[in-house]
């Protein structure tokens, strides 16, 4: 056996680097404890969020954050070795006691540990990092389509103070030739395992309180306060490593190393969850019956009754409201409501000094007196009018019954004890073909690893009376927020200035 000196190794987090080197006795976890004679000493660098410059369209932005410790700490990691040659199990090695030992000149993280043993050969190395669960496959193909139902089955994780989950990309580590090296027997053989958190990060914030709308004249008619989110179409599974495939349509290809379990295709790339070959194109009928997702959008009810109770408050920059979840992409035409994971913000309307009423001789008066505002509203060209009556005469009909309200852009809002209520819908981006009416290629996804900064800067128009709950409706299309999107894989995308 080798005798190895202390040695210390660096972990990449976004610009930040980790470390982890270990050392596991002869046999590992797969119970042999036979005697390595021919063992040489390994030390893994674990590092997280490469940036990879061949596929930034997908992969990369240029910009980074570190994230925070609970996002970034690695405190075990489990690595499984497969024969090259056979793709058969060979070996697996838990390291603990990974130790912060502080960090280097360059703001880089660094974690201290023994280092690891092992036999000599040819390997498939993969890795799965603050996870208690084991992988037990003798068959690699078998191994990389592991899907993980239990550790994130609730879709919107808040407690991440365990560690986040970690795996590597499976192509990275192929064929890794582990040898004694020619010369000084004491040098390591130094083999990196870049990891990525399979949780993606949402923050969501507002610019301000209070947002004013005004019409055409710049005039004041209404303020609007968005003070509640909600999250909904959370995926409760995931590929314990990640999938990726060119695709044209729905039809599941036969997964295969290199080809999918490496970087997206720039052209028809796409990442896959484990639900992704259900979403049908044509989702009319889509119930979530099977509850893969929690918070389905289609069982909204457009009130803060079950089952979503209560909305989040929704937090003034600089503080964001913070939540994880795992990937959820959908093929281009089944990018729609009842799949892609969005939020709805609930918000009090306060008409500004322009509600009115039908007096008996026909006229209209304004309302002055706040106290006696009606339960339900009507808004029609700027203005409010407090029954069905007075809206008829200000759009200049005699009764609105039987006509398509629609076509006046006639919304009505309804009490709560914080006043009128309207919501919005907004469908996360993960990245922006700037064509509204056209559907591109992972542009509503949420991805593990990137970091989804969601702040609403303006309000343009009233919301909705009422959520919209077909899961049909295709996620591009007309809205009224005005949201600043960042899009970070603890890596960052700057969206700016979207339109909602």
């Amino acid at each position: 056996m080798i005798s190895l000196n202390r040695n210390f190794c660096v972990l990449l987090f976004s610009a930040a680097l980790i470390c982890a080197c270990a050392r596991i006795e002869p046999g590992g976890e797969n119970g042999t404890g036979e005697t390595l004679a021919d063992g040489v000493s390994v030390t893994f660098c674990l590092q997280a969020n490469p940036v990879d410059p061949l596929t930034r369209s997908v992969e990369d932005s240029y910009s980074h954050v570190q994230g925070t410790a609970d996002e970034y700490q690695v405190n075990k990691a489990r690595v499984y070795f497969y024969d090259s040659s056979t793709k058969l199990f060979a070996k697996s090695f838990l390291l603990s006691g990974l130790k912060r030992s502080g960090s280097d000149a360059s703001g880089n993280i660094v974690y201290e540990a023994e280092h690891v043993q092992v036999p000599q050969g040819t390997y498939d190395i993969f890795v799965v990092a603050n996870s208690d669960r084991v992988i037990s496959q003798e068959n690699e193909a078998d191994f990389l389509a592991d899907v993980d139902k239990n550790t994130y089955a609730k879709g919107a994780i808040d407690d991440i103070s365990a560690g986040v989950v970690m795996t590597n990309r499976a192509i990275d580590n192929l064929g890794t030739v582990i040898a004694k090296k020619s010369g000084n027997s004491n040098d390591d053989v130094v083999i990196k395992i870049v990891l990525e958190r399979v949780l993606a990060r949402l923050d969501i914030g507002k610019r301000e309180e209070t947002f004013s709308l005004t019409d055409k004249n710049s005039k004041l008619y209404a303020r609007v306060t968005p003070d509640g989110y909600y999250v909904v179409n959370l995926a409760r599974h995931y590929y314990s490593f990640r999938h990726t495939a060119v695709l044209n349509s729905l039809e599941e290809p036969e997964w295969s190393l290199p080809t999918n379990f490496g970087n997206v295709s720039d052209i028809d790339g796409y990442v896959v969850d484990p639900y992704f070959f259900n979403k049908k194109i044509d989702a009319t009928n889509f119930t979530n019956a099977d509850k893969y997702y929690e918070h389905f959008f289609g069982d909204y009810n457009g009130t803060e009754a079950a089952p979503w109770t209560p909305f989040k408050p929704i937090s003034d920059t600089p503080q964001y409201n913070t939540i994880y979840c795992l990937d959820n992409c959908t093929l281009a035409p089944a990018q729609k409501n009842g799949y892609s994971t969005g939020i709805v913000f609930k918000a009090i309307l306060e008409p500004y000094n322009n509600v009115y009423h039908l007096n008996a001789d026909g006229s209209l008066e304004l309302i002055t007196d706040k106290s006696k505002y009606p339960e339900v509203i009507y808004y029609f060209n700027y203005n409010f009018y407090d029954s069905p009556e007075a809206l008829a005469a200000a759009i200049g009909i005699s009764s609105i019954s039987g006509v398509d309200l629609d076509q006046y852009q006639v919304r009505t809002y309804m009490m709560s004890d914080e006043g009128y209520r309207c919501y919005y819908t907004y469908w996360i981006r993960h990245q922006d073909n700037y064509k509204n009416t056209v559907m591109g290629v992972m542009e509503f996804a949420v991805v593990r690893n990137n970091l989804y900064r969601i702040l609403i800067s303006d309000v343009s128009a009233l919301g909705d009376a009422n959520v919209d709950v077909d899961p049909d409706l295709p996620d591009e299309g007309q809205t009224y927020l005005k949201v600043v999107l960042n899009v970070k894989p603890w890596i960052v995308r700057d969206l700016t200035n979207i339109v909602l």
